[in-house]
């Protein structure tokens, strides 16, 4: 990879600027009044009060102190701040509880001006003590008696989260996402987002969104059945747009198991039904057995057997399905595990060679089968998801209305959603490549065309040309076809669990899987269904159980 790029001082400012105006254009009509005066106002300040805002804008705040605000890009703070508080995006005349104060002096400054007499307590300390004795809410300038400068209190923070929702239509990414585009570790595909193809279609949405957002940080402080009540009450009753839908059936299955810890089962099973995102179906199965209603449990089994959202659900609903069989009295088959072929491997004990074991117990077993004839590498989830993500480049980058929603994006939002596939009906056309061999070519060209954008499923420090045309000319294409359509079918889950090795034998154009597990390890839910999956269809996969000397 090149050096780290220099950075243009106000590199920063060129972000938010292209963020506001971004914003500004494909959201005018479901702009406030107060946010468009903001981004036009933002636009006509001077140069360094732009600066002072967005450097503020991207501390913690909203209390900033000026004497420990210092950028060598903005010359003269007093007059970069002078035209912020004109505008009203600062205010210097706010009052400020005791913790604000607090939190906003060293130790040292706090001992001085409350003249504490404990300098060996911790701070958090001596604030609690305190706290009790200064009720009230005071400027700044009244708290310390002007001996420490002004403080800046940032007004503008709600538009600010707005824009930023907008801009990225989730509440986890932020602006550090234009500086990995700067610095050039991260570049992203050129895709279509415009006002037809847009997250938000209402302000209505847009509400709707932060509300959910406010509920579940409500939701990890709730510490009482009380607190949990309030916030069912405020869970919106119905929502139209689907990835709102999605973030309020997470809310509920959320919700739900915290009520059901605290065994309130009817509240639960209440929530569970408004869900529609696994575990809902689940839990309310274990629930209704939990009282007994082995029929409704039943009724509701066999539907999610017969219907299963993904292969989770199923798995977790066959083990059910056995013990409630029993108590019904009905006949149910155990589904037959695939028989998965296994095989122990002793090794010397890496502790007796040094002392310290420098390699894991993958590389150990890599080094083992390892020879030039026939190269062993360690892939884990890298290989065939890689060449998954590969394969699947025109169709998963496509701009389809609620896929993208801004230009940052390794992914499409709905990439782990069980409608992915139809809203994609070309993927159709991208398994007919198998058919005839021409998927070789195809994933080569993506290899080459895309290097280096990111792609959720492709590590590019992985993939060298060596691995790459080692899998495509190896692997049937029929194989590849089959991991790719179970991978499609429940990308959350199926992206993991692939085996740690893959060994190569080239001169007898085959290839063999090996998932390795050392002394007291045990194969997790993801690899067996991995595992049972390449038995059933015959692709050659073993389990490789090692036990030292």
């Amino acid at each position: 990879m090149n050096a780290t790029p220099d950075l243009p001082p106000t590199y920063y400012l060129s972000n938010f600027t292209f963020l506001v105006d971004w914003v500004a254009v494909r959201y005018e009509d479901l702009l406030t009044q107060e946010e468009r005066d903001f981004a036009d106002t933002f636009q006509h300040l001077p140069l360094h009060s732009q600066c002072l805002f967005v450097r503020l804008s991207s501390r913690k705040g909203p209390f900033f102190r000026a004497d420990k605000i210092n950028y060598p890009e903005i010359n003269s703070l007093e007059d970069a701040a002078k035209y912020l508080i004109e505008c009203g995006f600062i205010d210097i005349q706010v009052l400020l509880s005791f913790h604000e104060v607090a939190h906003l002096l060293t130790k040292a400054e706090l001992v001085e001006a409350f003249s504490v007499n404990s300098k060996s307590e911790r701070k958090s300390n001596l604030i609690d003590q305190l706290a009790h004795l200064y009720p009230s809410t005071k400027e700044w300038q009244q708290w310390t008696n002007k001996q420490l400068g002004l403080v800046y209190c940032l007004k503008t923070q709600h538009i600010i989260d707005n824009f930023l929702l907008l801009f990225f239509g989730n509440s986890h990414q932020d602006l550090t996402e234009f500086v990995l585009q700067d610095i050039g570790l991260f570049r992203y595909e050129n895709y279509t987002i415009d006002e037809q193809h847009r997250i938000f279609k209402t302000r209505e949405e847009l509400e709707l969104y932060k509300h959910l957002i406010i509920l579940r940080e409500q939701l990890e402080l709730a510490s009482t059945h009380e607190n949990l009540v309030e916030i069912a009450r405020q869970i919106p009753d119905s929502i139209q747009a689907h990835t709102l839908r999605r973030r309020r059936s997470k809310l509920c299955n959320q919700l739900a198991y915290k009520f059901e810890r605290q065994h309130q089962v009817d509240l639960a099973l209440s929530l569970y039904r408004q869900s529609e995102l696994p575990p809902a179906r689940e839990r309310q199965i274990r629930l209704l057995e939990k009282q007994e209603k082995y029929l409704e449990a039943w009724d509701m089994l066999e539907s999610l057997l017969t219907a299963p959202v993904d292969e989770q659900e199923l798995q977790i609903a066959e083990r059910i399905s056995l013990r409630l069989a029993k108590k019904l009295g009905k006949s149910y088959s155990k589904k037959t595990p695939s028989s998965v072929t296994e095989r122990s491997l002793t090794l010397v004990n890496p502790y007796n060679i040094s002392g310290t074991q420098q390699l894991n117990v993958e590389e150990i077993v890599r080094l083992h089968f390892h020879s030039t004839e026939a190269p062993c590498i360690y892939v884990e989830n890298q290989l065939l998801t890689g060449l998954f993500g590969l394969w699947l480049w025109p169709e998963m980058f496509r701009s389809l209305d609620g896929a993208f929603a801004n230009p940052f994006q390794s992914a499409p939002l709905d990439m782990y959603e069980a409608s992915f596939s139809l809203k994609r009906p070309r993927i159709t056309e991208l398994f007919c490549l198998f058919e005839d061999g021409y998927h070789k070519q195809h994933i080569r060209d993506m290899w080459r065309m895309k290097q280096g954008l990111a792609n959720h499923f492709v590590n590019w420090h992985f993939f060298n040309e060596e691995i790459l045309n080692l899998a495509l000319e190896v692997i049937p294409a029929q194989h590849l076809a089959l991991i790719f359509k179970r991978i499609l079918f429940d990308v959350r889950n199926n992206r993991s669990g692939l085996p740690d090795l893959i060994q190569f034998f080239p001169d007898k154009n085959d290839y063999l899987m090996l998932e390795v597990k050392g002394p007291g390890d045990r194969i997790q839910d993801n690899q067996r269904r991995w595992l049972d999956f390449f038995s059933a269809n015959k692709i050659p996969a073993e389990v490789v159980y090692v036990s030292w000397q």
